[in-house]
């Protein structure tokens, strides 16, 4: 089942220094955290801003190419997380038919944004990124865990 979300917020990795979007379930609760690269954030930004770039950006001319063969981008889908990576399609309709094209989910969020198309995430998504952040906190233990130096133990001696 498709679900129909919105770009939320803006937001920075604390670990990696590096950008994140939020996209929310449009009347609903949930949500989904993409990390994006910074040139990507900022072509993102702009538009949310509505600031006009001096020259056309990369994303830009994606969008004129598509209007220029007389296709439309009817929407955006994220259809799958597989090892921490989202996996996205674009859906352009091109002479009455559907072509799908693999693409980051930066890139299609940004042209969605651009094309004002609307934005879905596969339901099952959601549900892999709960499971996805539950094991990146036991990843997080077992790397405590494993930096323990247990030749320490020695040194306390119960009496």
């Amino acid at each position: 089942m498709l679900v129909q979300v919105d770009v939320a917020s803006f937001a920075v990795d604390p670990d990696k220094n590096s950008p994140l979007i939020v996209l929310k379930e449009t009347g609903g609760s949930r949500s989904i955290t993409i990390p994006i690269g910074p040139l990507e954030a900022s072509a993102i930004a702009m538009q949310s801003l509505e600031v006009e770039p001096k020259k056309p950006l990369t994303i830009d001319l994606v969008k004129l190419s598509i209007e220029l063969l007389g296709g439309t981008l009817s929407r955006i889908v994220v259809y799958d997380l597989v090892e921490q990576t989202f996996i996205t399609r674009l859906q352009v309709t091109l002479t009455g038919s559907a072509k799908f094209i693999d693409c980051r989910p930066c890139d299609g969020i940004s042209l969605a944004l651009r094309c004002r198309c609307p934005i879905f995430v596969v339901d099952s998504v959601f549900t892999k990124t709960q499971l996805s952040t539950t094991l990146s906190e036991s990843e997080v233990l077992r790397n405590h865990i494993s930096s323990i130096d247990t030749m320490q133990f020695g040194n306390f001696v119960l009496e």
